[in-house]
């Protein structure tokens, strides 16, 4: 069974922000295995021609010297409502194949379509997203993500959003939120208003 996975977007044949994909696998390999990184992505991801145009979703199962890929037609899950669920010893700092924790979460969402996991009072991540969250003026995510996702890290580098610490109790403070990841991108306009977090 492989330990970690990416889920890489392709567009029309083309592999999307494959550098910050590379960047995480390098440092999971490193910090889990103690050893560098022989898995280099743009050499080891094929796309079979049906897979060439629209959006795909390619997922890149791997351990420290073995891999597999998986390509699918992406179709954007509808979130139009979140639940808030509390869980202060959840670990998920790598992209692991192994999500029962966060599944067993999942099933605590009602009539939700996602959750928001606290831990320790701070705002993280939904089951499937890092997430944003929206002032007035400007773009807050959480300085305390389970998993430092490949679009959250862009999107801070490009100064589009700042980190802060968001709290359980501030987050009424805020208008909207939004999910980010890679496959969902980075589509700042595309929000749920705060009052669907439940």
């Amino acid at each position: 069974m492989f330990r970690f996975f990416e889920t890489i977007k392709i567009v029309d044949g083309e592999i999307k922000h494959l550098d910050f994909h590379q960047k995480r696998v390098d440092e999971t390999i490193i910090s889990n295995y103690k050893e560098n990184s022989n898995i280099i992505l743009k050499n080891l991801i094929n796309i079979p021609y049906e897979f060439r145009f629209g959006i795909v979703k390619c997922r890149f199962d791997y351990n420290s010297n073995s891999f597999c890929s998986h390509f699918t037609k992406y179709i954007i899950k509808p979130i139009n409502s979140l639940k808030l669920v509390k869980n202060d010893f959840i670990d998920y700092s790598f992209k692991h194949t192994d999500r029962s924790k966060i599944d067993k979460l999942l099933e605590l969402k009602e009539d939700c379509d996602d959750i928001i996991i606290v831990r320790k009072n701070k705002i993280t991540d939904t089951s499937i997203s890092n997430l944003i969250f929206f002032d007035g003026k400007k773009w807050i995510t959480p300085d305390s993500p389970l998993l430092n996702g490949t679009c959250r890290q862009r999107l801070i580098k490009q100064g589009r959003i700042e980190t802060k610490p968001v709290f359980m109790e501030d987050l009424y403070n805020y208008k909207a939120v939004s999910l980010i990841n890679s496959m969902r991108g980075d589509n700042l306009e595309n929000t749920i208003d705060i009052s669907a977090i439940k």
